[in-house]
């Protein structure tokens, strides 16, 4: 039960189907897949040729499937096995955070279905 209460969130992460990642642009050379965002982080997948590092600052758009674009800022917090994960200081709404979760709901309902079975194994 500790362990639970620990891994609480303050805000919710939505991670993406591989189909719907959407891209991170930096500069008009370099962009990164978006595996998940919340309002104030997002986790991108790892790219050799351009490797970020810890306190790195960044910013750029995420373009949605929708093609609205939110900018985002922020700083490097960690690097670790899924990828690199970013503290924003100027995140994603609250508002477009719950479109996107419906979206992706809507869209791969069989997505959540397994994500959450995997994560309730990893907690047990």
């Amino acid at each position: 039960m500790i362990n639970k209460i620990n891994n609480l969130r303050r805000f919710f992460r939505l991670p993406y189907p591989r189909a719907a990642q959407p891209p991170l642009t930096v500069d008009k050379d370099t962009a990164y897949r978006v595996l998940e965002i919340s309002e104030l982080g997002i986790l991108l997948a790892k790219k050799s040729e351009s490797p970020l590092q810890v306190g790195e600052t960044l910013s750029g758009n995420i373009l949605f499937h929708d093609h609205h674009s939110e900018e985002i800022e922020g700083e490097v917090y960690r690097l670790d096995a899924r990828g690199v994960i970013v503290r924003l200081s100027r995140g994603i709404s609250s508002k477009y955070m719950i479109k996107e979760q419906i979206y992706v709901k809507n869209t791969f309902p069989v997505f959540f279905r397994y994500t959450v079975q995997e994560n309730f194994k990893a907690t047990k």
